[in-house]
């Protein structure tokens, strides 16, 4: 029966049926939908705030507010936004222990509505204070028995000395050596003392700055005969 259906009419149906969805949706004025955040070291979340304004002329009920990361949260002022009337989402970053860019979105959706109204983004830098590039240095039976040289580099704003490299000396023979260029803090020649034994280690780079900040980084050291 539906393929006879006039197409036209069809089409009527489902505009009727998405307009609500189309006017919801315009009627909803942002303040912000995108908050860029460097947080300081000693900083362990980042809260971001988006004010969303009724423009419209009837009342629209904010059903629920969905986080791309658990490491992420929400607090809604008012679900229910009048026409003129303005409500407050705050977005919680909860640092842990991640470093780095982290980019987590939060959808908005209303009531009744499959798709969100909006999405909102949070990004926030966590700085890296020693940085140790690659992290990972890895040797097996299919690659050369070669030294890895591993680079690095110091948030200067906070971390401006090395203070100590430690590691297995009976497993492991590192050579600390000056960026000629001048591009990173301190370049590592690492190499095991065997490629016979099975080795799981780590490096621990240890640094220090101003105001007795500290932080550390670590080297993971791989051996698979």
């Amino acid at each position: 029966m539906l393929q006879h259906f006039p197409f036209v009419a069809l089409l009527r149906i489902v505009f009727l049926f998405l307009l609500p969805l189309v006017i919801n949706a315009a009627q909803l004025e942002w303040d912000q939908t995108e908050v860029r955040i460097e947080l300081k070291p000693n900083q362990k979340e980042a809260r971001a705030k988006y004010v969303v304004t009724n423009r419209g002329d009837d009342t629209v009920r904010i059903a629920e507010v969905k986080t791309s990361c658990g490491c992420t949260g929400s607090i809604l002022d008012y679900k229910i936004i009048k026409p003129g009337q303005s409500t407050t989402i705050i977005a919680i970053f909860n640092k842990g222990k991640r470093t780095g860019l982290n980019h987590n979105t939060l959808k908005v959706y209303l009531d009744n509505q499959i798709d969100a109204v909006a999405t909102l983004h949070m990004i926030v830098q966590v700085p890296k204070l020693v940085e140790a590039k690659p992290n990972i240095a890895y040797w097996n039976s299919s690659t050369p028995n070669t030294e890895r040289q591993v680079r690095i580099t110091l948030d200067k704003r906070y971390i401006d000395e090395i203070s100590s490299i430690e590691y297995d000396r009976a497993m492991l023979t590192i050579i600390e050596e000056s960026d000629p260029n001048g591009e990173f803090d301190r370049i590592l020649r690492v190499m095991p003392k065997s490629f016979d034994d099975r080795i799981r280690e780590s490096v621990r780079i240890r640094a220090h700055g101003k105001n007795g900040m500290t932080a550390e980084a670590r080297l993971h050291i791989f051996v698979q005969p």
